[in-house]
């Protein structure tokens, strides 16, 4: 519900329509933003809030339930209620809804997994530490002595959020944190399609040993022609 604007001869005054709830939701909110409230912290109990904004509890509750709605917050059962980061939640389920109730092609997924592991790796081999660079090794390493196509995607899996949080981009992280479940699916899908092919675990290896080396050179160009290189394989499988 929008905001009504009451026009008067000399000024205009704003008027804010919408229900109580809302409005207190949108003052705590405010609050956890700013960082007056900060994350962990427990909120006061629905009597003193309902005091501080001069408003009934039944609004209180239903503010506290807007904002576990946007993951702001979680009540615990006889403990109370308290400022989280629950958005990777948040997120997931509205992916989860966009992917579902769309008739969203293969086509149309790698070109997503393409938009955002091309500007990953470019990041990443831009931004990482020499600790972060050591990690990914030993995820390499890991994926040439696994022995299962279910473990190869696992470590496939930490290989990628890896390379997300080698970043140290903030959005990406937390998109790749809160799509983890989307893209692991993602690459189950396409080592399936890889076996199906007639290739096996080494293939699937051989694609991200360049993409290692070119982060370890610290070389953004080259990291992303062998990212390129590792899509491209995929498209022509799938059209295959």
């Amino acid at each position: 519900m929008s905001r009504r604007i009451i026009s008067h001869p000399k000024n205009s005054i704003s008027i804010d329509s919408r229900p109580q709830y809302l409005r207190v939701a949108d003052k705590i909110k405010q609050k956890i933003f700013s960082g007056s409230i900060k994350i962990g912290d427990k909120l006061p109990t629905e009597r003193e809030l309902a005091q501080r904004y001069n408003v009934g509890r039944p609004s209180i509750r239903e503010a506290i339930r807007s904002l576990e709605n946007l993951g702001l917050v979680e009540t615990l059962q006889g403990s109370g209620t308290y400022v989280r980061n629950n958005t990777e939640k948040i997120i997931l389920n509205s992916f989860d809804i966009i992917y579902n109730i769309n008739d969203i092609s293969n086509e149309e997924v790698v070109q997503f997994r393409e938009m955002f592991e091309y500007a990953a790796v470019k990041l990443a081999a831009t931004n990482a530490t020499d600790a972060e660079i050591r990690k990914l090794e030993k995820i390499l390493e890991k994926m040439k002595i696994v022995n299962t196509s279910k473990e190869l995607e696992r470590v496939d899996l930490l290989f990628h959020e890896q390379i997300a949080n080698m970043t140290h981009n903030t959005l990406i992280l937390e998109i790749f944190k809160a799509m983890r479940s989307f893209f692991d699916n993602c690459i189950k899908s396409t080592n399936d399609l890889i076996y199906s092919k007639g290739e096996n675990n080494e293939d699937i290896i051989s694609y991200h040993i360049p993409i290692t080396d070119a982060i370890k050179d610290r070389d953004p160009s080259v990291a992303l022609v062998f990212m390129e290189r590792h899509f491209k394989k995929i498209r022509e499988l799938m059209q295959k």
